[in-house]
């Protein structure tokens, strides 16, 4: 039998694009033609900021979350032929973003395993913050009070085993993580903010952290900065 070796790519990053429902398997196909070995589809839901929509219970906007390891020529490539592809530069057509990653490894000099939130080359965040279900709507309120313009919302599950409990039963309640892309100046707001009106200093209450953002394509608060700067 003859053994197949599988390449293995150097990751980076990893890439996220969030799009609107029943998109992902597109992008997905247009990412393996640029190079991407694999993917993963998140269901999630976006949130529009209209008060007229928040009075009729109209905010939410069901969206798919694809996750892909790439490396850092492929995350350039993809970053703009997927922008340019599926017009993530219009408004409502879907972001991307990307998460810086390293890979330990002996070789690798401490430089490389340190990823700072200081450093200059990062100007956006990702902010991630999981609660218990029904709970991402406080989060999302929180959010926006100390400057975010919304966030994303992914369904899950946590798990767990009562400490006082005889027989050895999973529990699994219903999460929300929410994921909030903004810039690294209102970060340490935003955070603070949800942190205290969700009072995640108290146990059981969720986690937040949060993480630098290497390159964006899609943002609002981005496309605002270039027509300010007097680019098209």
């Amino acid at each position: 039998m003859k053994k197949v070796r599988i390449g293995v790519i150097n990751i980076d990053t990893l890439f996220f694009t969030i799009v609107n429902r029943g998109k992902a398997n597109s992008v997905l196909r247009k990412a393996k033609e640029c190079g991407a070995s694999a993917g993963t589809i998140l269901l999630g839901e976006g949130t529009i900021q209209s008060k007229l929509l928040d009075i009729l219970g109209m905010t939410e906007t069901r969206k798919e979350i694809l996750m892909i390891p790439a490396s850092g020529e492929l995350d350039a490539n993809l970053h703009e032929i997927l922008s340019d592809t599926f017009k993530f530069s219009k408004r409502n057509k879907g972001i991307a973003f990307s998460v810086p990653f390293r890979r330990w490894t002996a070789e690798a000099s401490e430089q490389e395993h340190n990823i700072s939130l200081e450093d200059d080359r990062f100007t956006y965040c990702c902010i991630f913050t999981i609660v218990d279900k029904g709970r991402s709507r406080d989060c999302i309120t929180a959010a926006r009070a100390a400057g975010a313009r919304g966030g994303t919302v992914i369904r899950g599950h946590g798990a767990g085993v009562p400490a006082d409990s005889y027989y050895p039963l999973a529990i699994e309640p219903q999460k929300d993580t929410i994921i909030v892309i903004t810039s690294k100046e209102k970060a340490a707001t935003i955070r603070e903010k949800i942190f205290s009106d969700l009072e995640l200093d108290k146990p059981g209450n969720g986690i937040i952290f949060t993480l630098p953002v290497s390159n964006t394509s899609g943002l609002y608060e981005r496309r605002t900065e270039e027509r300010k700067g007097g680019t098209s």
